[in-house]
This record gives C-alpha cells, structure tokens and sequence, in this order.
C-alpha cells in the first residue's frame, strides 16, 4: 500500500473483492452448518446432506465473478438452493447501478458492455423498464397540495414530427421548483393542454381565493387560453426571450444590435412606469421598420408587460419575464434521453422516458434567483387577485320561480252570436 495512487488503489479494490467474496464463502458456509450440521459430525435428525461443491457465478461489485458453491441435497429428494447463494447470484445485485447507467445516459448496450457482459441488453432493458415506470408512478402520485404554489410555468417539447409533450414546472413562495406533470399529444393543442392543466388542478394546484396564481408560457394561443379557462384570474406572462428572437427575424440585420439594447432595456426595467417606457420606445422603434411586426407586438402588449404592471423588484426579472427556467429544465431533459432514437407510442414508452428524465433535472433544482424577494410578488399578486371583478349577482326577482296560484281556475264564457 506504499506505492503510487494507482497501484494502492488496484490493491486497495483487489482486498476489497476479496473481503466480499470470504463474507460470501462464510455466509454459505454458516448456512449449511445450519441445514446439515457441522462437518465431518452430520446432524442424525436432519433430513439434509452435503453434496460437495460445483462452479457457480456471484455478482458483486458491480461485476460477474466465478465462485465454488456448496451443495446441499435433501434426503429421498432433489438438491437443496441455498438461500445465501440465491441473493449472491441474483442480477438484481447491479440493478441500481445499471439503471444509474442508463439514466446519465449511457446506453443499454452501454451498460452491458461496463459491466463485462455481466448482464445481457435484454437484461438491462428489462431493469431500465421496472425503473421508468417505478419513477413515473413517483412523479404521477406524489401530492402537489403541499406546498403553496406562487407561479406556474408551461411548455411543449417535441420528440417527433407526431409528438409532442407539454410540461409543467411550479414554483412555491420559498422559492423552490418542482416538475408538476406533463401530457403527451400529437400537437401542443387545446385538448393536450387542457388535458394537463385540469389533472393538476385536480391534484392540488389551485389558484388562491385571495391571490392570483403567475403563469409564464410563450407564445401558444393553446396554453393562455387552457389557462384563461381554468384560471380566468392568472396573471400571464408571455417570454420576452421568444418575442424577442421572433422580432430579430423580422427587422433588417443592421437593425438588430438596437433591437437588442431595447429588449435589454425592457427585461431590466422595474415596474409599471419603467415597463411601459421601455415598450412604448420598442413599439416605436419597431413601428418605423416593419408595420406588420409592430402590429403584432401592439397586440401582444398586455401579456409582455403582465410582470412589469405587478410593480415588483427588479431581482426577479430573469426568473419571471422569460421561460428559460423550463426551458433549462427540457434541455436537461434531452442530455438523459438523447441515447432513444425511436418514440413508442404503443406502450408506455414516452411517459417512463418523460417521468426518468424530468426527475433526473429535477435533482439538480436549486432556489430561483432574487428567491428573497418572492414575499413581495405574492404581496402584488394578492393585491391583483384583491383587484379581480367579482363575478355579478343574478337578480332573485329574475330567476325566483313564479307564484302558484292553487286557486279555482276562471271559467272561459263561450260568446254567443
């Protein structure tokens, strides 16, 4: 153990395998003492005999190893498995290490190949299966009730010209996230927006009698108006980053480098007064080089400045006036997922990829930035839902029912000519 950092840790790994396999080689023996007695003085009343001994194979360390396992035969019977060797042989030793693998994206030809030929590909695609849907029953069953969500952010990922998922990601007033659900469809439409945003609603997130709940999306007609639906209180905001990158395309390329500045501008202005400023100088700006454009951004004005009209710090501007934190969320999504070439739509194959890879970026969630100064926008959103109509009375002397008259009924005198 005196030499160098490699050869100590080839003899430090080698003692290790070793220690594991004389536990094994004791935990066997122990158990056939139990069964037949100690060597070389059998038990008379035990209906169990040692059968000397034959090759078998362990899995330890993460690997297939070759071990020499006792034998044990029952009086008048067959041959008795020892519940020892049973555990040590069983490939359910590498299951959390394969599904590890395969989750980090390695794939499942990969895993077989990491682990010697430990396991077969069949193998660690039947692990990986039992994993996903193991993680998808997690992400699905899990309450969203406790905790009190401020902002709710939505958006689609496609895995295929025909497929296509719509994800959530909420936000609580201490700032933590957390993946809420998602819902696969053939488009980012109505019915597969609905379809997610009623199931959460189902399963605990609600918009607050006295605060109106934030929601942040891009530019989807589908998703405002699944969320002006459900939630006709929301507070929504558009991303800046997409109408930004929308409008670059628009403009001519030496008009660009301004376009940028003003946008700029805008994401770190505070407030109602600074909001509208900076939008009424980038409707301008745009105005003189492209009507159509302009006319479209006009029409869109309520939405890009729904965050700025809440008059909160400006600390929260990154996190609250684009959808980069979902959008983080899929990319990360896809480095777990990048390995699956063909989408099964038959099976339950896109939802356990979904759920696998939505908790694996899940993990490495922190606090949103400018988290200290959330008591301030759930102050202004309860001032919104504070400011919200309420809903108008009907009239009790429309809709009482008539009186019954029980009375005698006048008789019709018939006229005479």
């Amino acid at each position: 153990m005196q030499g160098d950092g490699k050869e100590a840790s080839e003899i430090f790994n080698a003692m290790m395998r070793q220690a594991v396999r004389a536990g094994l080689y004791e935990m066997m023996a122990e158990e056939v003492e139990s069964l037949c007695g100690p060597r070389y003085r059998p038990d008379p009343d035990s209906p169990f005999r040692r059968a000397g001994s034959e090759k078998g194979v362990a899995y330890l360390d993460g690997g297939r190893e070759a071990v020499v396992r006792p034998r044990v035969r029952r009086d008048g019977g067959g041959e008795v498995e020892l519940d020892s060797y049973r555990a040590a042989s069983s490939q359910r030793n590498l299951f959390e290490s394969i599904v590890a693998a395969v989750a980090e994206g390695l794939t499942q030809r990969g895993a077989e190949r990491a682990r010697g030929g430990a396991v077969g590909k069949s193998t660690v695609s039947r692990m990986w299966v039992e994993k996903s849907r193991e993680q998808l029953g997690l992400l699905r069953d899990r309450p969203l009730d406790d905790a009190d969500w401020l902002c709710l952010l939505v958006d689609g990922v496609w895995l295929s010209a025909e497929i296509c998922v719509v994800v959530a990601v909420g936000i609580g007033t201490d700032g933590n996230k957390r993946v809420l659900d998602f819902e696969e469809g053939v488009s980012e439409n109505a019915t597969t927006v609905g379809a997610l945003l009623a199931r959460l609603k189902a399963r605990g997130v609600e918009e607050k009698p006295e605060r109106a709940l934030l929601v942040l999306r891009d530019g989807s007609a589908a998703i405002a108006s699944g969320v002006t639906k459900l939630w006709p209180g929301a507070v929504q905001q558009e991303c800046l980053v997409h109408a930004h990158s929308n409008l670059r395309d628009k403009i001519r390329r030496r008009d660009r480098a301004d376009l940028d500045n003003l946008f700029k501008s805008l994401r770190q202005s505070q407030g109602r007064e600074a909001g509208e400023e900076a939008f009424e100088d980038l409707a301008e700006f745009v105005a003189e080089r492209n009507a159509a454009a302009a006319l479209a951004l006009a029409r869109r004005k309520e939405s890009l400045l729904a965050f700025h009209r809440l008059d909160v710090p400006s600390t929260l501007n990154t996190t609250f006036l684009s959808t980069n934190l979902i959008e983080n969320v899929l990319r990360n999504w896809r480095e777990a997922t990048g390995n699956v070439k063909r989408w099964n739509c038959q099976s339950d194959m896109v939802a356990r990829w979904m759920a696998s890879g939505l908790l694996w970026a899940e993990a490495g969630f922190r606090k949103v930035r400018g988290h200290e100064d959330l008591p301030a926008l759930a102050k202004a959103l309860a001032r919104h839902g504070a400011a919200r109509p309420t809903p108008p009375q009907a009239d009790a002397s429309l809709t009482a029912p008539a009186p019954r008259n029980d009375g005698p009924k006048p008789t019709l005198k018939t006229a005479t000519r």
